[in-house]
């Protein structure tokens, strides 16, 4: 995996905007990220991070225990004041089957110009904190994409990528939960049930169901639900408990 920080503080991963959630540092989040992926792929993976800001560039190897090493030199990642350090998170339960990452050659990059160009601006406004802003740029890509690409075609979903960050980062849940239910069913449709992109997709969903008000989060809960019983992904049967005895909880205080 290719982990990219520009002069600007702005992050990719396999040149994919990435943002931390809330409350999480930048290298807690990018640490966070290759944990879940070791543990998705049942396997180590390495990155390289290239780091413009703090001009730095090095090789590490996560495992699927969580624990990492550098590559290139035999100093301890976590007493390295300039790489990811670890987090409390534990690691989600191994997917049942490995999956091989979205290939670097995938057809949404780069976007083709002038959409590449804009995107590139709407992640710059995210990171700027100006969510609103950046929203409503990055909505006005999807509707032009979608019209003339398709909604489930890769270049849309490049961008919804970036919209799901932003609804998160900006705590609008509801449409947080919306977008991701989408892109989980039409990453499934592009990669299946077990990639690692479509997983992530199924978790941020519900991750952001979880934070909804309770009566959205009763509105909504039918619609998490099917998603999880078309998409099988690791635990879900236990998040399928688990909403149906919060939905559960909902009605009873009403």
């Amino acid at each position: 995996m290719q982990v990219r920080i520009t002069p600007d503080g702005i992050c990719f991963i396999d040149e994919e905007y990435f943002t931390p959630p809330p409350g999480a540092s930048l290298n807690e989040a990018v640490l966070a990220h290759l944990q879940l992926e070791a543990a998705a792929l049942e396997m180590p993976i390495q990155a390289v991070i290239q780091d413009e800001q703090a001009q730095y560039t090095t090789s590490i190897q996560v495992n699927t225990d969580g624990t990492s090493h550098p590559l290139d030199d035999e100093t301890s990642v976590s007493h390295n004041p300039n790489l990811p350090q670890p987090t409390a998170m534990p690691a989600p339960p191994a997917s049942p089957h490995t999956a091989d990452p979205v290939p670097p050659d995938r057809p949404y990059e780069p976007l083709p110009e002038p959409y590449r160009g804009r995107l590139a601006s709407t992640c710059a406004t995210a990171n700027e904190d100006r969510f609103t802003e950046a929203a409503h740029e990055a909505d006005q890509l999807l509707a032009e994409l979608s019209t003339q690409y398709g909604p489930s075609h890769l270049y849309t979903l490049a961008v919804a990528l970036v919209r799901g960050d932003i609804a998160w980062l900006s705590q609008d849940y509801l449409y947080g939960a919306q977008i991701w239910i989408f892109m989980a069913r039409s990453w499934h449709l592009h990669l299946g049930p077990q990639h690692g992109t479509t997983v992530r997709a199924v978790g941020n969903a519900l991750g952001c169901w979880g934070r909804l008000q309770p009566e959205d989060a009763k509105a909504s809960a039918p619609h998490v639900v099917k998603l999880l019983q078309d998409i099988t992904i690791p635990n879900a049967d236990s998040a399928l408990r688990t909403i149906n005895q919060w939905t559960q909880r909902i009605a009873l205080a009403n």
